[in-house]
């Protein structure tokens, strides 16, 4: 699959987690998961599905 139909495919699927981030945003964020190798080689739904389960870091939690 080429570049534009991932990003248009994770932004789609971004869409329907964040129904009212911009569009702009949601393509900002779909490129730049396409740019790192490890989400590019999954199909982009199942990418989302996987960046979104990692969170946001807790920097507080990381001081035990």
């Amino acid at each position: 699959m080429d570049r534009q139909e991932w990003i248009t495919r994770c932004s789609a699927r971004l869409h329907a987690q964040w129904p009212r981030l911009r569009r702009e945003q949601r393509d900002e964020v779909a490129s730049e998961l396409h740019s790192d190798g490890r989400w590019q080689q999954l199909e982009p739904e199942c990418a989302v599905v996987e960046w979104l389960r990692q969170g946001i870091p807790n920097p507080e939690a990381r001081r035990d």
